[in-house]
């Protein structure tokens, strides 16, 4: 891999750009050598020689597709047109990008977002695969928002993101960000309804943009946390969020719950919790399993509350003289044009109880909690059974294998707050009489899809989640309409598929759910 980066630096080195400039941006000249690369090479070449980057359906190219290059000059077009092997496609120039897409019949200039007159309240949804641009592969868990809007979502581990809006603001950027890579900011007029391929760079922190000093890393986080009422709200919130849990043993999903909450969040400096109100909820059980295993985990929303290290100073960020964490300065990252240190911590070596070990990533500049990602230290991992597994069956004996947390934060209106919230937990479990353990899966996870600051209330008691009950036993009443206009996470490839197998029993139960089930939401 090493061999073929350093090829392609050397390739974008010995490529010119012809000084003769059109008027035109697709007409603009390039000069380019004879080569042989596939059709993703090629498309990164031009891009980066020609000073724009390409928008397009990955799936409706070939990525991989080796192509013959002649050397000579090429307008940008014909150069484009010649990797893709033909010109049944429309390019189109929006800023700095280049929208690559099928061609449209009697359509002399296509328009990706429908110009007609809407009501502000009409929904278009924009969708996309994030990459990264040097290995190809789906960047899991990017932040998507609409800039100066709270609207936003979490790309799945797929890298697959769906993002609903109101039509007004077809004009406006999607800013997408994740740590270590170079923030990309793309014309929503280049989605229209379909598809996209949106790659992002790594950003590899040369050693001469950091300042050389001694820090010590139990400082930088002691910062972090005397920087809460500069960096994150003083005053009440409203979180609108996408949650799933689930629960998979083996390659089976035994059961998988979706919901949308309204989160009162206090100010970080309140000692008082936060609020959960259910907006919407299914629930999907798989009714051909048989498996008498029965396990609920002490996560749910209670646990989403409880990760968000801000509001809730855990041990590992409490730097006390007693502290029993020891701590070392890793690295540095980029996120969102600002550098970040990465600290790791883990328990001293006396430590025997299941404490966390992890990484603290916190802006160089200003002190904030960017990310967290941290797991139960694997050496003292099987006295943390009782503390995660609330309910089972009788003569069920389980093994905790890892327990794994990560939390991030992003930056809207001056103030930082909780964009996405994961929990994976493993275990092995056996039942009485059976020789081996099988492996269980306990997942869930959270995306903020919107922040309110305006006339933000406690709910009514009535209208509250009960923090103290599993989530898995909420009754509720099912809406054939369900999403509506909310955002969500798409599930991965994996989930899907365990989803469609058991697909024929999801309606019989949601038609079960809305008979049965008389709570209000």
């Amino acid at each position: 891999m090493k061999k073929r980066i350093l090829f392609l630096h050397i390739l974008f080195l010995t490529i010119t750009l012809s000084v003769a400039q059109a008027n035109e941006p697709l007409q603009r000249l390039l000069s380019l050598p004879k080569q042989k690369s596939t059709v993703y090479e090629l498309l990164n070449t031009i891009g980066e020689l020609s000073g724009y980057s390409f928008i397009y359906d990955s799936k409706v190219t070939d990525n991989d597709r080796k192509v013959k290059f002649p050397a000579g000059t090429y307008t940008l077009r014909d150069a484009v047109y010649h990797v893709l092997g033909d010109s049944r496609y429309t390019l189109t120039v929006v800023n700095r990008y280049i929208l690559i897409d099928k061609k449209r019949i009697n359509v002399a200039s296509p328009t990706p977002i429908p110009t007609q007159l809407q009501p502000d309240s009409t929904i278009i949804n924009i969708s996309g695969t994030v990459i990264d641009k040097i290995n190809n592969q789906p960047i899991a868990d990017c932040t998507l928002g609409i800039d100066g809007t709270s609207i936003g979502t979490i790309a799945n581990a797929d890298g697959c993101f769906t993002l609903k809006m109101p039509i007004k603001y077809k004009d406006a950027t999607l800013h997408l960000s994740h740590l270590g890579y170079e923030a990309r900011q793309i014309p929503v007029a280049l989605f229209g309804g379909s598809n996209r391929t949106i790659y992002m760079n790594q950003r590899i922190v040369p050693l001469q943009e950091v300042i050389v000093r001694m820090v010590n890393p139990r400082k930088i986080v002691q910062e972090a946390v005397e920087a809460r009422s500069k960096n994150y709200s003083l005053d009440p919130s409203y979180l609108t969020s996408f949650y799933r849990e689930g629960i998979e043993k083996r390659k089976d999903l035994l059961y998988l719950s979706e919901a949308v909450f309204k989160i009162f969040k206090p100010s970080y400096e309140s000692s008082s919790e936060g609020q959960i109100k259910l907006l919407k909820m299914r629930k999907i059980t798989n009714e051909t399993n048989k498996d008498t295993v029965v396990m609920k985990m002490k996560a749910g929303p209670e646990a989403s509350l409880l990760i968000d290290l801000v509001k809730n100073i855990p041990d590992f960020m409490d730097i006390s003289d007693d502290n029993l964490f020891n701590y070392t300065k890793i690295d540095m990252v980029e996120y969102d044009s600002h550098l970040a240190h990465v600290v790791a911590f883990e328990p001293k070596a006396e430590v025997t109880d299941p404490m966390y070990r992890g990484r603290l990533y916190i802006d160089a500049n200003n002190s904030a909690l960017l990310q967290a990602d941290f797991e139960v230290d694997p050496r003292h991992i099987d006295q943390a059974a009782s503390i995660f597994i609330v309910k089972r069956s009788r003569g069920i004996q389980i093994k905790p294998q890892q327990i794994y947390y990560s939390v991030a934060y992003k930056q809207w209106n001056g103030k930082y707050y909780v964009s996405h919230l994961r929990g994976d937990l493993f275990f092995k479990v056996k039942q009485k009489r059976q020789l081996f353990y099988s492996p269980m899966h306990i997942f869930f996870e959270s995306a903020t899809c919107k922040i309110d600051t305006l006339d933000v209330k406690l709910f009514p008691r009535q209208e509250r989640v009960s923090l103290n009950k599993i989530f898995a036993d909420t009754s509720f009443v099912y809406d054939n309409a369900f999403w509506g206009d909310f955002n969500t996470i798409l599930p991965q490839e994996k989930l899907n598929e365990a989803i469609e197998k058991i697909s024929a029993k999801v309606e019989a139960f949601a038609d079960e759910e809305s008979t049965n089930q008389m709570s209000g939401q």
